[in-house]
């Protein structure tokens, strides 16, 4: 639990010696905070200070007498709880009260310390890099402190420093957890409520709080402070900013309409729109014009991706289309300073990011780990300005209706419709008893005259292993085998594309970002609960991608019907009809 500090009358007058004074700053130190008061001519104000030496930096003009120390040095979130019990005081009708009485006691045996000058403060300079580095981003204390340091910077100027500009309004500073109005500590990097008490090295305490929510970003705790810092959009005159945006290629014509509407949305002030597209039709490419006027504008854009191989894929697409942006990347392992005005970066990156963008655009929003994640939903958010706008894509929308602008992309460039999966209800024998001969025929039938290649997906690595066996039994020929666990995954695929290898049976490791041209699809235990409507309908989107091979079977076996085979053939059709209603299916009518 967090320690709200309260003091009774007699805790201050017998603590005040105690208060006035805290250690100053070393560089394996936790930095507390203390909470002052200082009286001016018609209010009290209250301040959070690392150092009572600081107080210099806070006069304001108008104040009356010096400040008056309200508690000890204590951890950022015992900070902040504390003050907001002082600024109920310094709000209510005993105001004056509590005044008199804490400056006569802190008068009555006030150390000579307590005497500072101005002359003594830091110069300008560093607040203004502690403003650059923060620029559209929130950081941890000691993460901004570090850099500082390697910068050359004392740790005594730093924390002088980080207490001006957060007394001037030029930075925000948050505690490690805010206590929510039913008694919940939520953590204020993530938004989580999954916290858990531990022993802690920094501050010392043997019962501080730890978010593990957000635990694979770093380590987040009770006494962590956070600085965060609003970007500035700058505006310059268009024809010095406006980006060269490069493409060796045509848009189709659903591509073209999409990016109108894109535009259409941006200029409308929307704030939020959805791009529905079929697997294989180039949603990406159909944002470069959005990007491009929102960097022209001043802005900077965010591209949010949930996988870290895609982010460093993307990266290169984008330089690439704009060669003369500087494009940022950040992911796992990736300097989290790398500068640039178009970022990628996986989702989790995100918390990382603090009223930047005006534009961010998310991609895959029904994968994992962004699908029903609200840690990185918050993040999103957060990273955007104020009156940023957010774009989400996907092929398998899971809510239209909150969607400012719904824009749908429903045909593939080559003009054939999507190919559309056939249900089949046949009894399967669990994976772990089934035999060769318990194969059922509608697989074994097409595999067995396969005359090119087959992917064939099962909900576990277990099922996959045994699957592989049982197939190689029944085909009697080699059959690969792809999953989180195999080794040289990579080989094995390459083998596969390559043609040494025509089936191979996987999980859904393969249902995204790869294409095989020719490939047939069979998902074996489609009833499972791992192949969900996105996972199903991304499954059939492996099937007809190229123009050289844009047919393709694609075959949901079960031993029941579920909701979700129902719903991604349902949606894959509602895609088919759109599609020709639009007169987009140009080189075919009819599946």
């Amino acid at each position: 639990m967090v320690q709200i500090v309260v003091f009774s009358f007699a805790g201050i007058m017998g603590k005040l010696d105690e208060y006035s004074t805290c250690p100053g700053f070393r560089e394996d130190y936790m930095q507390k905070l203390q909470i002052f008061v200082f009286k001016l001519q018609d209010s009290f104000k209250l301040a959070l200070l690392r150092n009572p030496s600081h107080q210099a930096d806070m006069v304001p003009e108008d104040q009356v007498g010096p400040g008056v120390a309200l508690s000890p040095p204590l951890v950022s979130s015992d900070a902040y709880s504390a003050l907001e019990l002082w600024e109920s005081r310094f709000r209510g009708k005993m105001r004056l009260f509590w005044w008199q009485l804490l400056s006569w006691r802190q008068g009555r045996q006030r150390p000579e310390t307590m005497g500072f000058s101005k002359s003594d403060s830091i110069t300008q300079d560093l607040v203004w890099r502690i403003e650059e580095i923060l620029a559209g981003r929130i950081l941890s204390e000691q993460r901004l402190a570090g850099l500082l340091r390697q910068e050359g910077f004392w740790p005594s100027d730093i924390s002088r420093a980080l207490d001006r500009a957060v007394d001037g309004g030029q930075i925000t500073q948050l505690p490690g957890f805010i206590k929510a109005p039913w008694g919940q500590h939520v953590c204020s990097r993530c938004q989580g409520e999954y916290v858990e008490k531990a022993p802690c090295l920094r501050c010392g305490k043997g019962d501080c709080l730890r978010c593990v929510t957000c635990s694979s970003m770093g380590e987040h705790r009770a006494c962590s402070t956070l600085l965060a810092l609003q970007h500035t959009q700058r505006m310059e005159p268009l024809e010095r900013i406006k980006p060269q945006l490069k493409l060796d290629y045509d848009l189709t014509f659903a591509q073209q309409q999409a990016s109108k509407e894109l535009l259409q949305f941006w200029q409308d002030g929307q704030g939020k729109a959805l791009v529905w597209a079929a697997c294989g039709a180039g949603k990406t490419e159909v944002t470069f014009a959005l990007i491009q006027r929102a960097l022209s504008a001043g802005g900077q854009v965010l591209f949010a991706i949930p996988r870290q191989d895609i982010v460093r894929e993307m990266t290169e697409r984008l330089q690439a289309a704009f060669p003369s942006v500087t494009v940022a990347s950040h992911y796992g392992g990736q300097p989290w300073f790398a500068p640039g005005k178009l970022v990628v970066a996986t989702t989790h990156q995100v918390l990382h990011f603090y009223r930047r963008f005006s534009l961010a655009i998310l991609d895959e929003v029904d994968a994992f780990p962004y699908q029903g994640n609200e840690m990185l939903r918050f993040g999103i958010q957060r990273a955007l300005l104020p009156q940023g706008k957010l774009v989400e894509m996907t092929a398998t929308p899971n809510v239209r209706r909150e969607y400012k602008r719904v824009i749908t992309i429903p045909a593939r460039y080559h003009g054939f419709p999507l190919p559309e999966p056939e249900l089949v209800v046949s009894k399967l024998q669990p994976w772990g008893a089934m035999e060769a001969n318990d194969l059922p025929h509608q697989l074994v039938d097409n595999l067995q005259g396969a005359q090119g290649p087959w992917l064939v997906f099962a909900p576990t690595i277990a099922a996959c292993s045994r699957l592989r066996s049982l197939l190689s039994q029944a085909l009697e020929r080699p059959v690969g085998l792809c999953h989180s666990k195999v080794e040289h995954r990579a080989a094995v695929i390459k083998q596969f594309r390559d043609g040494d290898l025509d089936i191979m049976v996987t999980t859904s490791v393969l249902e995204r970002g790869v294409t095989f041209p020719g490939v047939g699809v069979i998902v074996l235990y489609a009833d499972h609960a791992v192949f969900n409507v996105s996972a199903l309908v991304q499954i059939a989107g492996r099937v007809g991608r190229t123009a050289k091979a844009p047919r393709g079977t694609v075959l949901f076996l079960a031993s029941r019907l579920s909701a979700s085979m129902k719903q991604a053939r349902q949606l894959i059709q509602e895609l088919n009809r759109e599609a020709r209603e639009r007169g987009l299916l140009t080189s075919e009518e009819t599946p």
